[in-house]
């Protein structure tokens, strides 16, 4: 019995195309971003001021987000001081004393929705209090 090189060949191509197909369906890419933003002035108690962090134009349709950590930072740490990330429209995490962290609150979330930082002074905080940096890292 002979070996068939050329059907060989063949069937080597259809596994290689195959392969490559499989590399790079959107199903299949995993990746991140990271955005930041500077955090506002807070010259006002009780009022809720918005950071908007902007999405990476990188991020394939249909990614689902595995985890999300952020950094952010103000002058000083007042009392009062209410910060959440929130993903828009719904999902928020209240980040009020974790400077830097993760979470997996939003898995399962599409990756390309953005999201922003809500910080307020309550109560017996004292204003004004500068923001400087807030930065996210989005995994899918």
């Amino acid at each position: 019995m002979k070996f068939d090189f050329k059907k060989s060949k063949r069937i080597r191509s259809a596994a290689g195309i195959a392969l490559v197909l499989c590399v790079f369906s959107g199903t299949t890419t995993a990746g991140s971003y990271q955005s930041s933003v500077r955090l506002p002035v807070i010259h006002s108690k009780d009022y809720l001021y918005k950071a908007d962090l902007p999405v990476s134009r990188g991020v394939p349709p249909g990614a689902v987000i595995k985890n999300v950590s952020w950094n952010w930072n103000v002058t000083g740490w007042p009392r009062g001081m209410e910060v959440y990330l929130c993903q828009v429209p719904s999902t928020c995490v209240n980040i009020s004393r974790q400077r830097l962290g993760s979470s997996a609150a939003f898995n399962l979330q599409l990756a390309d929705r953005p999201f922003m930082y809500t910080l307020r002074i309550s109560g017996a905080g004292r204003v004004p209090v500068a923001g400087q940096s807030g930065s996210i890292t989005v995994r899918w």
